[in-house]
């Protein structure tokens, strides 16, 4: 029964032409699909690198701040050598000198005595 089913089937041209139209349209669909699916793939790839990227990028902002970090501490430790590299001499800091009270009253009043214009923040806040 099936078999005869099938031999008028497929001795029929308008059931030819809907079967080759059909078997068309169901390659084209599974085609689509798979292109939908490969896009899909490319899309999550695509996510992951710019998700790499940014990482990378923040990464490297925080190595270039630790760098600058460690730049600014050596120069800090270092800066004010109490002896020379090779162990004699004076270092690199200047000696502090120690002022009598006369002098520090005396520097003192004459920068109460000074007028309002000549104070520092004013001068260079232009």
């Amino acid at each position: 029964m099936i078999g005869g089913l099938l031999t008028g089937i497929a001795t029929s041209p308008w059931m030819r032409a809907a079967l080759r139209y059909g078997a068309i349209a169901l390659a084209v669909l599974l085609f689509l699909l798979s292109l939908r699916r490969s896009g899909e793939r490319a899309g999550r790839l695509v996510e992951r690198l710019e998700a790499m990227e940014k990482d990378n990028d923040v990464q490297r902002r925080m190595l270039e701040a630790a760098a600058a970090a460690l730049a600014i501490a050596t120069n800090l430790l270092s800066g004010c050598a109490t002896v020379g590299s090779n162990g004699s001499g004076p270092g690199a800091c200047p000696l502090v000198v120690e002022y009598s009270r006369d002098f520090q009253a005396r520097a003192a009043q004459e920068l109460v005595s000074l007028p309002e214009e000549a104070s520092f923040t004013d001068s260079h806040s232009n």
